[in-house]
Order: structure tokens, then sequence, then C-alpha cells
């Protein structure tokens, strides 16, 4: 959604964040983790840039309907028709307002 909104095709690192969970010390390079590690198996939960908060926070309501189109055309969705999507993309707006407004951070939940 944040590539949506600025305009830009996805790519990694495009949205900065920090690890908060796990909170035990991610494996060095020697090799995988292991399948009790909690960063081989998840759950993970990163603290998104406030660039990524602030870019979804700013967009304007009459942009939010083209945002959504480019949105649903990745991979992800699997053709999602962009008024499946309107409603979410909606409310992680209004999210990031509200973090924005409040001086706070977004999260994001990861699972495998």
């Amino acid at each position: 959604m944040v590539a949506a909104v600025l305009g830009e095709p996805w790519r990694v690192g495009l949205v900065a964040g920090t690890a908060v969970r796990p909170t035990t010390p991610r494996p060095g390079p020697s090799g995988p983790a292991d399948e009790d590690d909690p960063w081989a198996t998840g759950p993970w939960v990163t603290e998104l840039a406030a660039a990524a908060r602030d870019a979804l926070a700013g967009v304007p309501d009459e942009r939010v309907p083209e945002a959504v189109a480019r949105w649903a055309g990745a991979e992800e969705w699997h053709g999602a028709e962009p008024s499946d999507l309107l409603p979410l993309a909606e409310e992680l707006i209004a999210l990031a307002r509200r973090a924005r407004a409040a001086g706070e951070q977004l999260y994001c939940w990861i699972c495998l």
C-alpha cells in the first residue's frame, strides 16, 4: 500500500522497519536458525519507519481510489478488485492518521 500511495514500484527496502519481536537476537551468518528458533518460525513484529506511516497518513482522500487501483495489481492480491480493497485501504489510512496525530508508530505482524 505504501508503494501504491507513493506511486512507486514495490521493492525490497521501500519500507524501513525495526524488528521488535522476537526479542532474542537474530542468529548470525553461521547458518539457518533451527526450528525452535523464533527467527525461523515467527511470528515477527516490525515497527515501520515513520516515513511509511506518514506516506499513508498523508495521502489525500481524493487520491485513495487511484492508490487502491495500483495496490490491487500487487501479485499478492491475485487480481482482487479495487472495490474489494478500498475498505481495508481506508482503515489503514485512518490508522496511520491517528498514529501520526498521536506521535505513535505503526507495526506489522507477520507470520507464515
